[in-house]
């Protein structure tokens, strides 16, 4: 994949127009087109900006064989299995004190799951508002 390829499908994921990367970088809209369309690559200082942007290393960007790594799915799942299992455990332990603790393990992951997405959310504005 090339590297307006990937601008493009990081800047989508993450739910950003062309205006409000350009705003963040603070280039012109008509760059991050350019960028997008393979017309042009920014300069170093904006590929380090663009990479804090979207957490993802400068490597992963600009090199073709190099796949876009992020690993926000991967930390909101490893949330997730921790409260499932911690609410599996605690079924184990209270098994016939509380009804319904089946039911956990599975709010818990769901539950750990929802508090990875916001802190990643979080996370991404103060990484944006710090530049």
């Amino acid at each position: 994949m090339k590297f307006g390829e990937k601008l493009k499908s990081l800047r989508i994921k993450h739910e950003l127009s062309q205006a409000q990367l350009a705003e963040m970088i603070n280039v012109s809209r008509q760059a991050v087109t350019k960028w997008e369309n393979e017309n042009g690559m920014p300069d170093i200082e904006n590929l380090k900006l663009i990479a804090k942007i979207f957490d993802v290393s400068i490597d992963s960007l600009v090199y073709e064989e190099e796949e876009v790594e992020s690993t926000d799915d991967d930390f909101c799942w490893e949330i997730a299995c921790t409260f499932g299992i911690i609410g599996l455990v605690l079924t184990f332990l209270f098994d016939g004190v509380f009804t319904n603790m089946g039911a956990a393990g599975i709010g818990l992951g769901v539950i750990g799951y929802l508090l990875g997405k916001i802190f990643l959310l979080f996370k991404s504005k103060d990484r944006c508002s710090k530049r």
